[in-house]
């Protein structure tokens, strides 16, 4: 007889929420596709359509291995393995028909939920995954096994003593497939290039980047939090490439120094090295990991960060990079048409640096410039025309690509800056939460050291207030209004909303727990068994203490219950009531001959001990399926014997 799977409920609910905590992380086209081949496989089991062949589906295997190949170049990684095993899973749930594809299934969920932990550590989704893993384990046991419940509670209780020694004392490793996501951007969308409207992109989605903790910093509000990502020297008008920054130099600025202070960041995966670090960093330390130092204060990893990371920064507040800039610094494209008419009629009215810069200023302060998420496309040959002198509208990478380009234009050494800038504060866990909301490009010009010029405090001051998640909260029509108005607020109630609060909780719990495991590496293994090692005869008496109250709660919770028929769990009940009455089995007595002779000496119970024996012959002896009908008589037997 053909199983459905659809009627399997431990085993529907289960694969399908592992399959929708894989399918949140791949392209939709995937999930959508899945999602239609479940659709009609409950339509094949309950609506008689019908069903695909086993060529069919096979078939279908091969196109998504080839779209796959074609859209990630490759099988190795977090999004081709993902987006695989998903297409995979579905295709498998439509040939379910026996009791191979049921065990199949169940292996096909177990690295379903096991990739899920492989690559997100985040709390969440330890109670589904730990539900959909339990049901697997369940729909594996025989429906005619009696307290499959228990039996799996003690399976799952005696494998966490073992669970919990491979954590602490298993050495740590990174699996090589995992070190790619297989594709060029990673989660946090991060890249290191300018072009008008992707800085905008980024900050239209609300995906966490990276907490970090400030304690040890005198910084009070977000518009202070300018955290670098990388530099950008190659100037194409409103667009901005990288550059060859070189190897930092070693130096005394390695060494802690009394001022120097310290934070700590959580940095979320992606695909490339870059660690975002706030301004006057001079040092990072990595937990797992080797980091180095790049000139203009760059910081990056020495391998793709692919699992969530946590940094140290060694940080100086009079910190200033003092590099003295060489002539690639001053290199721009060509100008035309009013931008050069502009440049030109700048340099003859204002002669010294210090002039041009404050006209610099004036110029973005007094020409009606519009901050906003969508500027539309800029292109053309003159692009940087079209944006500062008709259009007006932009993102803040409009306005720092067009500000440098315009200072290199005056014979003013800058760079551009692109990282992220604020933070959303968690007051439950004292850290700062930095978002895709938060990506933003500032502008950096030489004067006796490299100083941030930020062009977006004079077109939308209230972005830097506020932060970017208010801001962008707002309507356009409130965000063009008050843009400017560094006094504006918008309108809330008293005190922290309830949602805001269990929001600060959960995200606090998520952070506390990442950092644990992200933070507990080798060292820490040591750390701790060095300290169990010095605790010497309080260690072994605890060890005792703790193997004995284990065994006897195993034992007094299961005995051997879990390992028993339905008729034999019967029996053994009615057995426990004998022996209490001094009715013993005698040798070589079998389970009926002793039932009768409990009947005979307690009439009272003896219609009750006919039922039990004679379900009990039909289920041990005839062999008959009789689910189910034991636990009835056993309710009837416990009503029957507190008389």
């Amino acid at each position: 007889m053909k199983r459905q799977f659809f009627a399997q409920t431990s085993l529907a609910v289960s694969f399908i929420t592992a399959m929708v905590m894989v399918g949140l992380e791949v392209s939709p086209w995937v999930a959508l596709f899945s999602l239609g081949l479940l659709i009609w496989k409950w339509g094949v089991e309950k609506f008689h359509w019908r069903n695909l062949s086993r060529k069919v589906t096979g078939g279908l295997s091969v196109l998504l291995l080839a779209q796959i190949l074609v859209q990630y170049r490759t099988l190795i990684g977090q999004d081709p393995s993902y987006t695989f095993l998903l297409g995979l899973s579905a295709l498998r749930v439509m040939d379910y028909e026996n009791e191979r594809d049921h065990r199949f299934l169940v292996l096909l969920g177990f690295v379903l939920i096991s990739i899920k932990a492989l690559f997100s550590l985040d709390i969440y989704w330890i109670v589904p995954s730990g539900l959909a893993f339990a049901g697997l384990w369940y729909s594996l046991l025989s429906p005619e096994l009696p307290q499959r419940g228990k039996i799996l509670l003690k399976v799952f209780a005696l494998s966490v003593p073992g669970a919990v020694i491979l954590f602490f004392a298993f050495p740590r490793f990174v699996l090589p497939w995992a070190m790619s996501r297989g594709e060029a951007t990673g989660q946090i969308g991060f890249s290191e290039e300018l072009n008008p409207g992707r800085v905008a992109e980024l900050a239209g989605v609300a995906n966490m980047v990276f907490r970090a903790k400030l304690s040890e910093l005198p910084i009070k509000s977000s518009q202070e939090l300018y955290w670098r990502g990388s530099v950008l020297m190659n100037s194409r008008g409103l667009s901005w490439r990288p550059g060859m920054l070189g190897i930092k130099p070693r130096s005394e600025a390695e060494v802690d120094k009394p001022t120097d202070k310290h934070y700590e960041v959580a940095l979320e995966p992606h695909a490339n090295t870059f660690l975002f670090v706030l301004e006057g960093t001079e040092q990072v330390q990595l937990e797992l990991g080797n980091s180095f130092s790049l000139n203009a204060s760059v910081f990056r990893s020495a391998r793709p960060l692919m699992t969530t990371t946590v940094y140290r920064g060694r940080w100086n507040e009079g910190s200033m990079d003092r590099q003295t800039p060489d002539e690639e610094y001053l290199k721009i494209p060509e100008l035309r048409g009013q931008v050069a008419d502009w440049v030109n009629a700048t340099k003859e009215k204002h002669p010294t640096p210090a002039a041009r810069i404050e006209a610099l200023q004036a110029f973005y302060q007094e020409n009606d410039f519009t901050y906003t998420l969508n500027p539309g496309a800029y292109g053309g040959a003159n692009e940087l025309e079209s944006f500062l002198f008709y259009r007006k509208r932009g993102f803040c990478e409009h306005f720092a690509g067009s500000y440098a380009t315009l200072a290199r234009a005056l014979g003013i050494p800058a760079r551009v800056i692109v990282g992220y800038q604020g933070g959303r504060y968690n007051p439950m866990g004292e850290f700062w939460r930095v978002s895709q909301r938060d990506a933003h490009a500032w502008v950096e010009i030489f004067n006796d050291g490299w100083q941030r010029v930020d062009p977006t405090q004079w077109v939308a001051p209230l972005r830097l207030v506020i932060g970017a998640e208010d801001f962008f909260n707002l309507s356009e029509e409130d965000q063009k209004v008050f843009a400017r108005d560094i006094q504006w607020r918008p309108k809330a109630g008293d005190g922290i909303p309830l949602w805001d609060r269990v929001g600060f909780v959960m995200d606090d719990l998520n952070y506390r727990w990442t950092y644990f495991l992200v933070d507990f590496d080798r060292t820490s293994q040591k750390s701790f068994w060095q300290s169990l090692i010095d605790l010497k005869l309080q260690l072994v008496v605890g060890l005792i203490f703790v193997a004995v109250l284990c065994v006897l709660i195993f034992r007094s919770l299961f005995k051997n219950k879990g390992l028993l028929s339905e008729e034999q769990v019967l029996y053994h009940a009615v057995l426990s009531w004998g022996q209490k009455q001094d009715i013993f089995p005698e040798e070589a007595e079998t389970p009926l001959q002793y039932l009768e002779r409990l009947g005979k000496e307690h009439p009272s119970k003896k219609a009750i001990l006919r039922k039990v024996s004679e379900y009990y012959d039909q289920k041990a002896y005839a062999k008959k399926p009789l689910s189910g009908e034991g636990a009835k008589i056993l309710t009837e037997w416990k009503e029957a014997s507190r008389n």
